[in-house]
């Protein structure tokens, strides 16, 4: 039956069916949407993840957050609108587990339009142009100060083992961490760099 109801619709944009489930606000026109993207989704639950059982959970929600949020949303291009609603789900999720296992986040420094932490999109970016940023702004830290950056921020290692890593304890791991951050709050915005949408 699905299968016969996806080759029904196969003909039909992403735009046509966001106007469908627009008009309507008929779930199953954004279940169509949502399993065009499926692969997409999937895939990066389990690359921000890196756990099966969380990943299939994360997929159901991304899907009642399609359904929530196109009712209203203005969507030009509903494949990179809604890798953004995506992604940003799974760095919530990939935080609140962070907090959970007992690594609470230092207070982070948020772009005020989208919502989403600057620094986090910094250090998960692959782009060029932002890699070589990054470098740019770690270089200016104390050389322990980026490590422990480094080691939480790339390497998604918690306190404790950035503490055994480093031969330190969590508490100086804390320290070095907000200080870094601090300092890298400032290297930013000597670049004028303030928000994710100030990056170019």
């Amino acid at each position: 039956m699905l299968l016969q109801l996806l080759r029904k619709y196969a003909q039909y944009s992403d735009e046509d069916l966001v106007k469908k489930f627009q008009a309507s606000k008929d779930s199953y026109y954004a279940g169509l949407l949502f399993e065009r993207y499926n692969e997409m989704t999937v895939s990066l639950a389990l690359n921000y993840l890196k756990n099966e059982i969380d990943a299939e959970d994360a997929v159901m929600e991304c899907f009642e957050l399609l359904y929530k949020d196109l009712k209203v949303a203005e969507v030009k291009n509903f494949g990179g609108w809604y890798y953004s609603v995506v992604r940003n789900h799974l760095l919530k999720l990939k935080r609140s587990r962070r907090a959970r296992q007992g690594d609470e986040l230092i207070e982070g420094y948020h772009d005020q339009e989208d919502g989403e932490g600057l620094f986090d999109f910094l250090f998960d970016n692959k782009e060029e142009g932002i890699v070589k940023l990054v470098k740019e702004v770690l270089e200016s830290l104390k050389p322990i100060q980026a490590q422990c950056v480094e080691a939480f921020y790339l390497n998604d290692k918690s306190y404790k083992e950035i503490s055994d890593e480093f031969a330190i304890s969590e508490k100086e791991v804390k320290s070095h961490l907000q200080n870094g951050k601090r300092k890298l709050k400032i290297e930013l915005e000597k670049r004028n760099v303030k928000s994710v949408n100030e990056i170019s």
